[in-house]
């Protein structure tokens, strides 16, 4: 997925979650309030705080006081028209870095500045000792998700709020606090809790996920160039083994051609879904063109795998539709390690971090891609090497059939 899906994805379920230990090994359960509607959904609400609580007041005021730091960042920002790029995002976590604060993003994109604020807190949880800290949560357009965090005998309290713009001016809103159901500090450096959703709750899911530890420039440059277009989202790509020498394996070629197309032109293929069922009849040299753009692959080869009609040299296309459509959360990657090999490939280890499932290993993989010297590339092969059991692959609906298909529309 590009950078944009990806933000729309955990600012939908920005997650919070927490261990009694400071490893993965057991969580603990307490008590939690109900709660509305999560923050990262909802940067206009109420500027009004409820006087009768202290602690509300504060926080919207020292929510407020942040602004003041980066005002000229976001009104800069504001008119160059860049204030949605990571660019910007990335400045404001600096000047609030600068300031001694704890911040990185809500997609998890950018290291995080004083991260020793929240691993202090984090251990001193695991020990079940008292401390206390801030985190701010930059999102696109200036926007900062507020986090106070407390900690007594193992337990996590949170409160939150948010700090929007209107107009050009910073307002605070949507305060709410709650104690962490679950929580969890990950060896690769996670920070999941999870907010309680009572039972037939139908809003987005309750867990959050902090990157804390940071990841090399490097590693996050290779996921934003070649692992994020390709993502978790209605494909196997980085969930199976595969590679060119064996024909792509089980990959399927539609599913390759509705992502390929997209990071080709930047939009979806134009050939919508309808809800009865749709085909279509694509040019050959249109099919061919998508695929060969990021795969070392013949035109053979993808007729094997594809219907092709002769006669009009077209290949049959049904997009996806309600039938096998996926699970809405799927995981995101991230490279956390890469390997320049002798054929000038490199082997990337991707990580597929599933908020909803409080793991940043829901899959591990080792995915190979080749850079061409016109600085465009190709994806040769990827293999698994790690699972989570009960989880991976989970969110992942294969293509109907042809046989699927003509049952549920003809």
């Amino acid at each position: 997925m590009n950078h944009s899906s990806l933000s729309g994805f955990i600012r939908s379920v920005v997650l919070f979650l927490a261990c009694t230990t400071f490893t993965l090994t057991g969580c603990t359960q307490s008590p939690s309030d109900t709660f509305p509607e999560d923050p990262a959904r909802d940067t206009g609400s109420s500027n009004s705080p409820d006087r009768s609580d202290p602690e509300e007041t504060a926080l919207y005021a020292s929510c407020l006081e942040t602004a003041d730091s980066f005002q000229d960042i976001y009104e800069q920002a504001s008119q160059s028209g860049a204030l949605n790029s990571l660019e910007t995002q990335e400045e404001i976590i600096t000047r609030l870095g600068e300031k001694g604060c704890c911040a990185s993003d809500a997609d998890n994109q950018i290291n995080m500045e004083n991260s020793e604020i929240l691993e202090d807190f984090l251990s001193a949880a695991g020990a079940g000792e008292e401390a206390d800290a801030t985190v701010l949560l930059v999102m696109e357009g200036g926007s900062v998700i507020y986090y106070d965090l407390r900690t007594q005998d193992g337990s996590i309290s949170v409160r939150r709020c948010t700090l929007y713009w209107d107009d050009g001016s910073p307002k605070a809103g949507y305060y709410e606090a709650f104690t962490a159901e679950k929580w969890c500090y990950t060896e690769s450096g996670y920070f999941f809790f999870d907010q309680y959703r009572m039972p037939g709750y139908d809003g987005p899911p309750g867990e959050i996920g902090i990157r804390v530890k940071p990841l090399d420039s490097d590693c996050r440059e290779y996921n934003r160039k070649y692992v994020m277009p390709v993502g978790y989202n209605r494909n196997n790509v980085l969930i199976s083994d595969w590679s060119e020498s064996d024909g792509f394996g089980s990959l399927n070629f539609y599913d390759l051609y509705d992502l390929m197309y997209r990071m080709k032109y930047g939009t979806e293929a134009p050939y919508p879904y309808e809800y009865t069922g749709a085909e279509y009849e694509i040019p050959a040299s249109e099919f061919d063109s998508v695929l060969q753009s990021y795969l070392n692959i013949s035109t053979d080869t993808i007729r094997s795998r594809a219907v092709y009609y002769p006669e009009s040299d077209t290949y049959q296309y049904r997009p996806r539709g309600l039938e096998d459509a996926e699970y809405p959360y799927s995981p995101y990657p991230e490279v956390t390690a890469y390997e320049t090999r002798p054929d000038g490939t490199l082997k990337l280890t991707v990580q597929a971090v599933q908020t909803t499932n409080l793991t940043d290993q829901a899959v591990i993989s080792e995915l190979v891609v080749r850079p061409l010297p016109d600085g465009s590339f190709q994806y040769v092969s990827n293999r698994v090497t790690g699972t989570t059991e009960g989880i991976s692959g989970t969110w992942f609906t294969p293509r109907l059939t042809e046989e699927e298909w003509n049952y549920r529309y003809r």
